[in-house]
């Protein structure tokens, strides 16, 4: 009978939360195994399809697979990502201020830009049918009411429903009625879930958190971009005060990256196992002084 039980939060952060699968490749690798994994968002993305089948390696492969294929393609996420121009043209600078009066007179009569059946057939490629309490790993998902602002936590049910509302980014994708309660991605109120993960009945968590540490400097912001980077400074925030109750934190060093920007895949797996790497003597010695505490409390 293992000792200890040691479970993982990993945090939203849109395709910077490819970062997920490097830190699971090494933990793998070492042999340190997870016993929890609660999710937020691509958190509960990438935790839900590891849950479902502990290999790194599948992992990947089935993420090379789906961003090569006309499932991707689908989702529009090319025409999203912004364009980070030096010295941008005029034409350049007019076609972005057209864009974002185009997303605001949509945003008059729409609640989601992205339309929600091209989210649900992406996770249905990336995840298997299943109810959550079915998965190889006890996992969880973490969701936001917009009602009662508060965390629901789903441990049971349709794990494709409940990744796809953790996934659900506010302004982008419609929220979902459940249970007359508004749901909405889980990174509004638990960007990287250790409360929750602990909850699961961890006793080490370990925290990931792939929100930006540095916030570029802004020039002649439009009413948009100052709306997205009080968002992002709110949640830079609540991620950090997350964070600091994990047992070990984990924070790929990742230079600034859209959400949207599923394709650096690869980069961000790998800044993913540099920090995971980096982090593992600590890891094991706070798996040993864990072990030796309950050893010597049930003796």
């Amino acid at each position: 009978m293992k000792i200890i039980k040691i479970g993982l939060a990993l945090g939203g952060g849109g395709a910077r939360g490819l970062a997920h699968v490097g830190v699971l490749k090494v933990l793998e690798e070492e042999q340190i195994q997870v016993d929890y994994i609660a999710g937020t968002s691509m958190g509960a993305i990438i935790g839900a399809m590891y849950a479902q089948n502990p290999s790194a390696d599948a992992l990947i492969d089935r993420l090379k697979s789906f961003f090569s294929s006309q499932d991707y393609d689908s989702l529009g996420l090319k025409y999203i990502v912004p364009k980070n121009d030096q010295n941008p043209s005029f034409l350049s600078q007019l076609a972005q201020v057209v864009a974002k009066r185009i997303i605001v007179n949509i945003a008059q009569s729409r609640i989601g830009i992205i339309k929600t059946d091209r989210l649900t057939n992406a996770i249905s490629v990336l995840i298997k049918e299943g109810n959550i309490e079915d998965t190889q790993i006890p996992f969880a998902v973490a969701t936001t009411d917009l009602n009662s602002g508060q965390t629901v936590l789903f441990e049971e049910g349709d794990i494709r429903e409940a990744v796809i509302i953790s996934s659900s980014i506010p302004g982008f994708i419609s929220p979902h009625k459940w249970d007359g309660k508004l749901l909405t991605d889980g990174s509004v109120t638990a960007p990287v879930p250790v409360e929750e993960a602990r909850q699961m009945g961890a006793d080490i968590v370990i925290g990931v958190n792939v929100a930006l540490s540095h916030l570029q400097p802004m020039d002649a912001p439009h009413l948009l971009d100052i709306i997205s980077r009080a968002d992002q400074i709110k949640g830079k925030y609540l991620s950090r005060v997350q964070m600091s109750t994990a047992d070990v934190q984990i924070h790929p060093q990742i230079e600034e990256a859209h959400w949207s920007e599923l394709l650096r895949y690869q980069e961000f797996i790998e800044a993913g196992i540099q920090e995971t790497r980096e982090k593992l003597p600590q890891i094991r010695v706070i798996i040993a002084q864990k072990k030796s505490f309950f050893k010597n409390l049930f003796r």
